[in-house]
């Protein structure tokens, strides 16, 4: 059969291979992308989180600072009451109990909405992890059972063309006897 069949089966043949080959490698290169994507994505959380947790120390020391200046002030208070004669030392001390058990709920109450904040702060920061992750676009590997079947109509064409060949020249495959 004619050369140029053969060559074009084979070059056939050849480009289907690298093809095959260079899909395969774009993958994987494409899935190494994605595992950096996805440790960046890790990385930005975890700080993320890290500026959380400082808030949530800062928060701490400021309502233990906060606690502290009420049980001064109330101890100042009383003791300022008791030593001017302020009649009823009982009702002086109520009094200002009173008072600074409203300053200890407020403190709590801020304590709580900034701990509240915080925790929508983190589930924000995992949100946006997980549709970092969702983002990321799987690699496409390449069919092995297509090239396959590729390489076998490469096979099956080159077939044909060459009994098309010998029925069209059958002076030249005769059987010698």
């Amino acid at each position: 059969m004619c050369g140029w069949t053969q060559a074009a089966a084979a070059l056939s043949v050849a480009t289907t291979v690298m093809d095959y080959q260079n899909k395969k490698a774009v993958a994987k290169q494409h899935a190494a992308d994605n595992t950096v994507a996805m440790g960046h994505y890790n990385e930005a959380y975890l700080n993320d989180l890290s500026k959380i947790d400082n808030e949530a120390g800062y928060a701490q020391r400021e309502k233990a600072l906060e606690e502290f200046k009420i049980k001064q002030k109330k101890a100042r208070d009383m003791a300022t009451a008791l030593n001017a004669g302020f009649g009823n030392p009982f009702r002086v001390v109520q009094d200002i109990s009173g008072a600074a058990d409203l300053d200890y709920n407020y403190v709590g109450f801020m304590f709580n909405k900034d701990m509240k904040t915080l925790q929508n702060q983190e589930q924000e920061a995992y949100a946006h992890m997980i549709k970092g992750y969702s983002s990321l676009k799987s690699p496409t590997q390449p069919s092995l059972i297509g090239t396959s079947l590729q390489l076998a109509s490469i096979g099956m064409n080159y077939k044909i063309k060459e009994m098309e060949y010998k029925e069209e020249n059958p002076y030249k495959f005769r059987q010698k006897s």
